[in-house]
């Protein structure tokens, strides 16, 4: 359980300090109530009972703590911090999307959690997609041990994701074009537009103009003609490569266009957030935890991003896991965390559960993972593709499972009043006007996802065992 000194009256407190004490503690009782009555209360896999005894199962969660930590609506106060450490503490194995490159908020719940629990962190992925986020596993170690492997997982040449607008290059200054006779290139009509800062009119939609046949483009100064080593191409009498001499030339079909540094976009590209994987061990079983959160994007080219990204990772994890079979045969693979999943009956769902990997039984009925519960982003998926396994005395075997919402004890829709005072923008004398946001940042707008599962396969070892002493005797 977490550790909460913090709350012990102190001499210097003044009434709204040990207000704000008293509170906590009866809200991490009520916390706790509430998380111990939502497990036993959670469904069960079909044919499967809880077992009685704890130490035969093993409760794996994912969450998508909100910017942990940043200063978007004022950072984490103690309060949020206690609550976030106690849900934490009712699993084993969690991992964590969206934390922040400063690690002083998972450190602080680590902390909480006291010395049992320990966490392994991903450097921060750059770039705007990444958003400078961190993933991590935060583990108990009384219940789960590190196999010593961990790394990232990034996709090998020839299976990277595709943009949806295919290959694209800009040119600084613009682009200049060379219509057909007869021919104008005219916007579509009726776009969705906002205003900048600087008060610039930018899109907001993706928006795709065809152009004829027959269009010729400038190539902006410092493109070149390139014919990489070795290229098949014709000879002139004096060695040099047989070009057309004429104004409008056909070069050769081994011949690259080499535009100025920084002008191409699109192409073949990794992950948005770099996906993490993770080698632990619960009782008999051995679990390789992938921990990801998928590009979100907007429109339909972000959509088919999306999925693009999902259909890539389970290749990719189901060709290591194939490949895992000399050296680790008996490590089940599990990939959880945030996929941005529509529903469970989209294309991303459909797109998740590919290449043998399944989403348990149990979770397929649970409510959505955001406040609302009506979006279904986070998963817990498992490969099933076992024919390659040396040993058959484990398995997946999944209990309950169940998403968690903890707004129906903390930071409670009618408790605004209450937190009015701890709203107060950083060094402003100004307030946050959206409780129902500012609450999402101490918390999260993503809820806890979670599932149990068997771990303890010593009488199908056993069995296994004997029935291979009775093959000797027999031979």
């Amino acid at each position: 359980m977490p550790f909460y000194n913090w709350l012990r009256p102190a001499a210097s407190d003044d009434v709204a300090t040990l207000t704000t004490k008293r509170r906590a503690a009866q809200k991490l009782k009520a916390l706790r109530a509430a998380l111990d009555a939502h497990i036993a209360a959670a469904p069960l896999a079909e044919g499967t009972h809880r077992p009685s005894d704890p130490s035969t199962y093993v409760r794996i969660a994912t969450w998508n703590l909100r910017e942990f930590d940043s200063a978007s609506y004022g950072y984490r106060g103690q309060e949020a911090t206690a609550y976030i450490a106690e849900i934490l503490s009712h699993f084993d194995l969690i991992a964590l999307q969206e934390i922040r490159r400063d690690l002083r908020a998972l450190k602080e719940v680590a902390k909480l959690l006291g010395p049992n629990w320990s966490y392994i962190a991903t450097d921060v992925t750059e770039g705007s997609p990444g958003n400078e986020e961190r993933m991590a596993f935060l583990f108990n170690t009384d219940r789960v041990w590190f196999r010593h492997v961990a790394g990232e997982l990034t996709l090998p040449d020839g299976q990277q994701v595709t943009d949806p607008f295919g290959d694209r290059f800009r040119v600084e200054g613009g682009a200049q074009l060379e219509l057909p006779d007869g021919h104008t290139l005219a916007s579509p009509t009726g776009l969705k537009t906002g205003t900048l800062a600087s008060g610039e009119t930018k899109i907001a939609e993706d928006v795709e103009i065809p152009l004829p046949a027959g269009t010729k483009i400038i190539l902006p100064p410092g493109s070149a003609v390139r014919f990489a080593n070795n290229a098949r191409v014709p000879i002139t009498a004096d060695h040099g490569i047989d070009i057309e001499a004429t104004a409008t030339p056909t070069l050769p079909a081994a011949a690259e266009i080499v535009l100025p540094p920084n002008s191409l976009v699109g192409g073949p590209e990794q992950f948005a957030r770099t996906p993490f994987i993770a080698s632990f061990q619960a009782g008999w079983l051995k679990i390789n935890l992938a921990t990801v959160h998928i590009y979100y994007g907007s429109g339909a080219a972000g959509l088919e991003r999306r999925q693009e990204e999902i259909r890539r990772l389970t290749a990719l994890l189901a060709d290591r896991a194939r490949s895992d079979s000399d050296s680790d045969a008996d490590a089940y693979f599990i990939v959880l965390g945030d996929f941005n999943i529509v529903d469970h009956e989209h294309d991303t769902m459909a797109a998740l559960q590919t290449n043998d990997f399944v989403v348990p039984a149990p979770l397929q009925s649970v409510p959505g993972s955001n406040v609302r519960q009506d979006k279904f982003y986070d998963q817990i998926a498992l490969w099933t593709g076992e024919s390659h396994r040396r040993t058959a005395h484990t398995r997946i075997q999944p209990y309950r499972a169940g998403v968690f919402d903890y707004f129906d004890v903390v930071y409670r829709t009618d408790e605004e009043d209450t937190y009015r005072p701890f709203m107060r923008k950083l060094d402003a004398d100004q307030f946050y006007s959206s409780y129902a946001q500012w609450r999402t940042y101490q918390m999260s707008d993503h809820l806890p996802m979670w599932v149990e599962l068997h771990i303890d396969f010593a009488r199908e070892y056993l069995d296994e065992v004997e029935a291979d002493i009775q093959t000797h005797l027999d031979g």
